[in-house]
């Protein structure tokens, strides 16, 4: 992959206290636009990430695919904050630091004295942003929580039929991204005001405020006094048709055909058999098929279509060639392998990962012309940073930083004195 140019953060410096995914993915994405993000992992552990799979081992050491995804373009550091002296570090890094950002349950920060009120005596315009499963008040708010707790609070997990773990993190990541907005909101306010501020993202808020149907029905309903029952989703939607998931010979094809000038063109070809659905009641107009009453009679009849076809590549060209919207299902292989959508949007980059060599990487889905975000270095390795930082950023002498090991105050892994090796063999 060729050097990005500067991204549009590029001077930020976020100090990233972060785990797991619902912080490390919206740090992941400042670092992606540029920004100089420092993680500060737990001493001597690293972050909870390291330990989750896959973790495979090659030429001897140990790595997660998935702090490699979440972590990649960041610079780690690995400080004792139980010692005073490692406090002192993260101190003079606040001060260097534009933004915070955290995800461990409301106590943690305040224990370590490293809380909103604590960090703004330090750096007064800090943007301090927490992410956590129920916010830093309410009544649930002293409950621990992952994505999927979210998601049970949310009412998210209760609308599908039967209720699920959705099979992506969307508590984490939608919190993650809500996150950034709200940084990138604070960091325009700082440059008007001068002023910073404490952003506090709780992930259950995130899920609620996404249900994009059943709840809106819910409150207009409820609002003259004729409250509907909210429906469960399936693989097929229970008030829009047709819109879902069918079933076909070989696979399944996704289907959402909302207008009038599109389902004309898609009954006619569907053949004789399904052309009483352009004068039968149930399906006279949008609103008639988009109700709960008539959408399940109009997923049946799609999806006896589509089963009549040889495969859902065929239906899927039948469909496109009269316009109508509609994919065949991809698998999470074929799109990482040859996908050609995934490969026109540069969304599978390869980056050199130490001691595992070319690994495909997400591209990044913000796409900035003059300012690409993207990919910006490796998934570093537990305190492979530590030197770099302190250095560079502290201005502390290298003698002064290597003592400090002894001094139990920083910690690398035991491959971070083999990285100069191991980059010099493959020429970076």
């Amino acid at each position: 992959m060729e050097k990005l140019k500067p991204g549009p953060l590029t001077g930020l410096t976020v100090l990233d206290f972060t785990w797991v995914l619902a912080g490390p993915h919206a740090s992941k994405s400042l670092a992606d636009l540029g920004a100089n993000v420092i993680k500060v992992e737990q001493y001597k552990a690293g972050a909870n990430e390291r330990w989750l799979p896959l973790r495979v081992t090659k030429n001897g050491v140990t790595q997660s695919s998935y702090t490699i995804l979440v972590n990649r373009g960041k610079r780690s550091i690995c400080v004792n904050l139980k010692s005073p002296k490692g406090m002192e570090i993260i101190h003079k890094l606040i001060k260097k630091s534009d933004i915070l950002l955290e995800n461990f349950a409301p106590d943690v920060m305040g224990k370590l004295k490293l809380d909103y009120d604590q960090v703004k005596k330090i750096k007064p315009d800090i943007i301090y942003c927490s992410i956590s499963s129920f916010g830093h008040w309410g009544p649930y708010s002293h409950k621990p929580g992952y994505d999927m707790i979210a998601q049970g609070a949310s009412g998210w997990s209760d609308q599908s039929t039967p209720p699920i773990i959705a099979p992506v993190s969307i508590g984490d990541t939608t919190a993650s991204m809500h996150a950034c907005t709200a940084i990138l909101a604070a960091l325009y306010h700082r440059k008007m005001t001068g002023q910073g501020q404490n952003i506090d993202i709780s992930m259950m808020d995130c899920l609620f405020s996404l249900h994009e149907n059943t709840l809106p029905w819910y409150l207009i309903s409820s609002a003259i006094g004729e409250p509907v029952e909210i429906p469960r989703i399936g693989a097929k939607h229970p008030g829009y048709a047709p819109y879902g998931i069918y079933t076909g010979k070989d696979g399944y094809i996704a289907i959402a055909c909302l207008t009038e000038p599109r389902w004309v063109p898609m009954v006619k070809v569907m053949g004789p058999e399904f052309e009483f659905l352009l004068s039968d009641p149930r399906a006279k107009d949008v609103s008639t098929r988009c109700s709960t009453a008539n959408a399940p009679f109009i997923h049946e009849q799609v999806e006896k279509w589509v089963l009549s076809q040889p495969s859902v590549a065929e239906a899927e060209k039948i469909l496109e060639d009269q316009g109508v919207p509609c994919i065949r299902c991809r698998s999470l292989k074929e799109l990482a392998d040859g996908d050609p959508q995934v490969k026109a949007r540069e969304m599978m980059v390869t980056l050199y990962q130490p001691f595992i060599g070319p690994m495909r990487h997400y591209g990044s889905p913000m796409k900035l012309s003059e300012t690409p975000a993207g990919p910006r270095g490796h998934g570093p390795l537990l305190g492979e940073h530590n030197l770099e930082v302190l250095t560079k950023e502290l201005g502390m002498a290298e003698a002064d930083v290597k003592a400090l090991y002894g001094e139990d105050v920083l910690f690398h892994e035991a491959a971070v004195d083999k990285l100069p090796e191991e980059l010099k063999k493959n020429g970076k």
